[in-house]
């Protein structure tokens, strides 16, 4: 991103005369930067924010002090000077430094993209650094740069977290669903399917309860789109959805469908939803699965084709986008889409498992305030927050190819999907409507039927895949084991203790690079959670310990991660295998 934006700035003609007083240092230079640093409390395991870039010297004179594990994302305003300055050598050693990120000019989803790069769930705290002399020339906006700082860092972060403590349940579910799944369509079926009607997308926020009647009056005429959490007050009200999405791995997903019928509406899901919403929808599922590596796999080695990618980006609702782009649809309303909760803390519909749960009232300690659509503000969950921002950031993505608009009173407000009233969506939809969706669902039905069966094949891989992850298990387990024992019963032979089980990590990378197909695929899964928590024991082990007890318990920490991913990767595999076994 901050590669495109310099090649389409260019070069300037005009240097701006305060940056030019700026990167011209005086005698005294050596000595601010020098007093700059002595105040500064640098803390390892740490993302600082950093205000400006000027000509780079004081940020060479941050990195030669930074403390091990901790990054710097700095923040420039100015796109002209830092490509006027980034030609002088010193920059060009701190453009090569893998602990330094920038963003330059406008402070949207671009400028912070970066930051995603960042090992952020290897980090502890994430703090300002003010450089003066550069803060001073424009302090507005880098006092913005820090409060957007903060508010993307926390995105990512929970972002990536899910990513890395779910791993092993979406490893676990992708196993289990793939003897019902890899015979399914792939989304892109259904390509063009519903070219020019618009998408009703209807999610679970309090509004749903007043907009029902909205829906009602639309079905025959829109692409009606639920997501697991709305889908039962439709289907109580009568309202048949077309399509709905699942993506959640969790037990509550399937929740969203008890009590009522499934017939007649399709499933869109990835390979790790919860496998009991596959079973009620069997027959009648799209899939996606690009972005996850082992469903991928087993696609690609049973002879299908790569999966669609489909962002979800922390929320089931923000599918639509590109499901939307892929059948066609010139246009999205929004309903339900509140994001918020109501006045007296209500979160979702009153009619979903959110309420069965006793999970439907926002805990005001755990909320943030937002602008909201009619109201001055509205409180928002942390959670509800992150999948604001990614509705955001997704808006401003396909908002030129997508007309959108979101119906939801209550909710909050979203940069770039302006909120109308009823009547007004009624006009919006009118441009659009069809009165005969019988041909689109017509391609609907065709694309669920008629598929090859792939269950013989599939039982091949994952008996292989079983057999390579016992193997890896069984090479780690060895090499914990010669370390344990050293540890706790003969610390006299610890040298040949760690020279045999560094003989044994060889080993195990050797097998791990003979397959390393697999390999990545198995280090998408728990084995990316236990690698983290590995990174972290390393961490926390003391500094002072003798070059041999050190290196032992990083090793061994070493072995006990690969172990434990690799048992979890055949065993899960082993699941899998049982459920194909009795579908074939």
């Amino acid at each position: 991103m901050l590669l495109a934006r310099i090649c389409n700035a260019g070069y300037p003609e005009e240097q701006f005369a305060e940056q030019q007083a700026l990167t011209s240092k005086s005698k005294d230079w050596p000595a601010l930067l020098e007093r700059w640093l002595d105040g500064l409390d640098l803390k390892p395991s740490t993302a600082y924010a950093l205000t400006g870039f000027g000509d780079g010297s004081h940020i060479l004179a941050l990195l030669d002090v930074l403390p091990k594990n901790s990054y710097v994302f700095c923040g420039e305003e100015s796109l002209e000077s830092f490509v006027s300055n980034s030609q002088e050598s010193t920059v060009s050693r701190i453009l090569e430094d893998p602990r330094l990120f920038i963003g330059v000019g406008e402070l949207d989803a671009d400028f912070f993209e970066s930051l995603s790069r960042i090992p952020i769930l290897e980090l502890t705290n994430a703090q300002a650094l003010v450089f003066s002399p550069i803060y001073n020339q424009s302090g507005k906006y880098y006092a913005s740069f820090l409060t957007e700082f903060t508010k993307f860092f926390d995105y990512w972060r929970k972002l990536y977290g899910t990513n890395v403590t779910a791993s092993g349940r979406w490893q676990k579910n992708t196993f289990k669903n793939a003897s019902y799944l890899i015979d399914a369509p792939d989304i892109e079926k259904l390509r063009g399917a519903f070219s020019g009607i618009p998408v009703i997308m209807v999610s679970a926020g309090p509004s749903l309860d007043i907009s029902l009647e909205f829906v009602k009056g639309h079905e025959s005429g829109c692409l009606i789109i639920a997501v697991n959490s709305s889908y039962r007050a439709l289907r109580k009200f009568g309202i048949v959805p077309h399509l709905v999405i699942a993506a959640d791995p969790y037990k509550y997903t399937d929740k969203g469908f008890e009590g009522v019928s499934s017939l007649d509406t399709a499933l869109i899901c990835p390979f790790i939803v919860n496998p009991k919403v596959v079973q009620r929808f069997q027959g009648r599922i799209f899939t996606w699965s690009k972005n996850n590596l082992l469903a991928s796999y087993l696609r690609l080695v049973v002879g299908k084709a790569m999966g669609s990618e489909i962002q979800e980006i922390g929320t089931v609702s923000a599918c639509v986008f590109d499901i939307a782009k892929i059948v066609g649809s010139p246009a999205i309303v929004f309903v339900g889409q509140d994001l918020a909760a109501k006045s007296d803390g209500q979160l979702h519909t009153s009619d979903s498992f959110y309420a069965d749960l006793g999970a439907n009232y926002l805990k005001e300690e755990e909320c943030r305030v937002v602008p909201g659509n009619v109201t001055e503000s509205v409180k928002v969950e942390a959670k509800l927050y992150v999948y604001l921002k990614s509705f955001e950031l997704l808006a401003q993505k396909h908002g030129t190819d997508l007309e959108l608009i979101n119906t939801s009173e209550f909710g909050a407000r979203i940069e770039g999907i302006p909120f109308v009233s009823f009547d007004e969506a009624h006009r919006f939809l009118k441009r659009f409507s069809s009165d005969d969706l019988e041909r689109p669902l017509n391609r609907v039905r065709e694309a669920l039927a008629g598929n090859d069966s792939s269950k013989k094949r599939l039982i091949e891989v994952l008996e292989s895949i079983s057999l390579y992850g016992s193997s890896i298990s069984k090479i780690a387990l060895k090499g914990a084991l010669v370390l344990e024992e050293a540890l706790l019963n003969s610390r006299a032979s610890l040298k040949s203790s760690l020279s045999k089980a560094e003989s044994l990590k060889r080993d195990l990378e050797e097998r791990l690079e003979g397959h390393s197909d697999l390999h990545k695929v198995m280090s998408d899964g728990a084995l990316k959670h236990e690698r983290t928590l590995h990174a972290r024991a390393v961490q926390s082990l003391s500094t002072d310990e003798g070059v041999n007890l050190r290196g032992a318990e990083e090793l061994l920490e070493y072995f006990w991660s690969e172990a434990e991913g690799a048992v979890s990767f055949y065993s899960d595999a082993e699941s899998g295998l049982q459920a194909a076994s009795k579908e074939a």
